[in-house]
């Protein structure tokens, strides 16, 4: 009897402290937000600075630029079907105008695929105040891109073209899929273009923008593919591709890419991994892929998260949009940024061109909120990270019977880091 009323007293004791532990109510967000854990349904961390909105629209936009000016532009790709324009600038907080003219938006009956606009992925500031556009040329409703249609087109600000170069006719095999691009404008003569093939194979590109010639590289191995049967995550539920009842896995391949550090950074969207290699060994015709696979392509690991679009700052910080949590992520690559022991490492270092070494990079989280509904692009200028934000997981070729779950407006947002764009 004594070991029972023991007992007892043990449970009652427990039961008393859960009543005092778990509220009869739960503070409303965003009033005391991460205010408890495990107690109230909304308790999931809201993690670093707030997001300030910078524009709004009705489509769904892939990519994302600022200039000096702060002028925003954004991309409306025509993967799911025909847009109205497949680039604009946005003239105010709700308004955008087709850039650089409303001429160059559609290819007409018998034009040249080089000389328009047939797939816009990605839009992208360089180095010396040049506008990139990434072209897919991928038709609506095609698997693969129109000779010439395949194509990189650098812009001044004022919306003159500078430059076009068409990805060769013997590189568009197994449906290449341009999709994101970075410009390094001081590796060799004239710089050097770099690319992502979302392509089931997948790959990497580089472009001399000296001579115009291409490259494709790493073309169908496990660094550029996506995993087999992959499954991703999207606000809690699962993720497949839908064709109307039938089932099958997504497989975007090499996605996001960034420069930093004298390397080339990207990652595998269908996946949660992430690579880099040097962009001088990725430029250079003497070593094969084999060579490069071997001696070059370094594997930090893991990010956690399938990941959409990347970008880097001045201070050798690479950042990956996390579309699985809400969230952006980031990695130190300098050595001189790291301010932990890892693996008996300490932070720090009086080189300020001291790489990170593979096995000690740790993938942090900038910012997590529920207003980051598959952030795609980013990009970097004056201390701010912008992004754009376009719920694709909701999309109809995601959703059972292929429903259209997004809800606009689609806004693009800027969060504060305090750095300048990577050069």
């Amino acid at each position: 009897m004594a070991r029972e009323k023991q007992l007892f007293s043990i449970y009652a004791s427990l039961v008393g402290l859960a009543a005092a532990q778990f509220p009869t109510s739960c503070p409303a967000p965003p009033s005391r937000p991460n205010g408890t854990i495990g107690v109230c349904p909304n308790d999931f961390a809201i993690i670093g600075p707030s997001l300030e909105a910078v524009h709004e629209g009705v489509l769904a936009p892939t990519g994302l630029a600022i200039d000096p000016d702060l002028k925003l532009y954004l991309t409306y790709p025509r993967n799911a079907g025909a847009t109205p324009n497949n680039v604009v600038i946005c003239t105010s907080f709700t308004d955008e105008a087709p850039w650089p003219s409303a001429a160059i938006q559609n290819c007409t009956a018998g034009q040249d695929p080089s000389t328009c606009f047939i797939n816009v992925q990605n839009i992208v500031l360089d180095s010396v105040s040049q506008l990139w556009v990434v072209d897919s040329g991928i038709p609506p409703g095609a698997a693969s891109p129109v000779v010439s249609g395949a194509k990189i087109m650098s812009f001044a600000l004022d919306g003159t073209l500078l430059s076009t170069y068409p990805i060769p006719e013997e590189l568009l095999h197994d449906n290449l899929n341009l999709n994101d691009m970075r410009v390094n404008n001081t590796l060799g003569t004239k710089g050097y273009a770099f690319l992502t093939d979302a392509s089931k194979p997948g790959s990497l590109l580089s472009v001399d923008l000296d001579t115009g010639c291409t490259s494709r590289r790493l073309f169908n191995t496990t660094y550029t593919r996506a995993d087999e049967g992959y499954v991703g995550i999207y606000d809690g539920r699962q993720v497949y591709v839908w064709n109307g009842t039938h089932k099958s896995s997504i497989t975007t391949s090499a996605d996001g890419i960034t420069l930093a550090s004298g390397n080339l950074y990207w990652g595998v969207l269908a996946s949660r991994r992430y690579y880099y290699i040097s962009q001088a060994a990725l430029v250079d015709p003497s070593l094969s892929d084999a060579d490069l696979l071997s001696s070059h392509v370094r594997n930090p690991g893991q990010v956690g998260t399938e990941q959409a679009g990347f970008t880097a700052d001045d201070t050798g910080r690479v950042y990956m949009l996390a579309s699985e949590h809400n969230a952006i992520f980031y990695v130190d690559t300098l050595q001189s940024r790291v301010k932990e022991t890892i693996n008996g490492v300490p932070g720090g270092s009086s080189d300020p061109y001291e790489l990170v070494a593979p096995d000690n990079y740790v993938v942090k989280t900038l910012v997590r909120s529920g207003l980051i509904q598959h952030a795609d692009s980013a990009a970097v200028w004056d201390g701010w990270l912008y992004f754009c934000t376009n719920q694709l997981a909701f999309a109809p070729n995601r959703q059972y019977n292929n429903i259209e779950a997004r809800r606009g407006p689609f806004r693009s947002y800027r969060v504060w880091i305090g750095a300048g764009p990577a050069v």
